[in-house]
């Protein structure tokens, strides 16, 4: 079996990941192989070295594939979502310039146009009023799924990572202990590089380090002459 066979991701992400007693045992045969042929070469090194090793590479391009996963499978659950947000986003835009069009025709209008509150302008934009506000809370509500299931995604990769981290330790431990120049060699062991999303606490920068740009960006909202209240972000 090879070793990126035996390393492999497991099939399912819900489960609790713990480093197995087949896991340990195959680690500490690659950290006996690795030690033997003096990988990382540090005899001569006149600092200690802590440079990932082919196994390390191959644990680093696991959790990396994994976490790629994870946005694939984000992405396909909220593909529904984030298209009808966009359009909703549109409709949003073009129906606030309505409004405040509307409201500015009344403001010009005579004055016993504008006392009249039963007039068929004033229905119309208050119809108006009410269809912003509903999709405001529908736009909302759709940027609130898909916020949700972004961070279970991040949970599920920095899990993985976790895990791929304790992997690493065992492995490490075992070459130091064995490497022949074991003093030349560093007792942390190499951290595995993540993903930019993955390493910022706010949901939202992390969303927009994912995506590659803010793709809330064209968050809508009423302005002042409007009467609305700005829409929830």
């Amino acid at each position: 079996m090879s070793d990126a066979r035996a390393l492999r991701p497991p099939r399912s992400p819900r489960s609790p990941l713990r480093v197995g007693v087949f896991t340990r045992a195959h680690l500490n045969r690659l950290a006996k192989r690795d030690a033997r042929a003096g990988v990382p070469r540090a005899a001569y090194e006149a600092e200690p070295v802590g440079e990932p090793t082919p196994t390390v590479q191959v644990l680093q391009a696991h959790a990396a594939t994994y976490t790629q996963r994870e946005a694939q499978r984000f992405l396909t659950d909220v593909r529904t979502q984030w298209v009808e947000h966009e359009a909703l986003s549109e409709t949003i835009v073009r129906e606030q310039h309505e409004f405040a069009e509307r409201t500015s025709a009344l403001e010009r209008a005579a004055a016993t146009a504008v006392q009249d509150a039963t007039s068929p302008a004033n229905e119309d934009l208050r119809r108006l009023e009410r269809r912003i506000q509903r999709d405001l809370r529908r736009s909302a509500h759709l940027k609130a799924i898909i916020h949700t299931r972004f961070t279970v995604a991040r949970l599920r990769a920095r899990r993985y990572f976790d895990y791929s981290d304790e992997k690493v330790a065992l492995y490490w431990g075992t070459l130091r202990r064995r490497h022949p120049a074991a003093e030349n060699i560093s007792d942390r062991p190499p951290a595995l590089e993540r993903p930019s999303w993955l390493t910022v606490d706010d949901n939202y920068r992390a969303l927009d380090l994912w995506n590659g740009s803010t793709i809330f960006s064209g968050a809508v909202e009423v302005g002042p002459q409007a009467g609305l209240p700005p829409q929830q972000t």
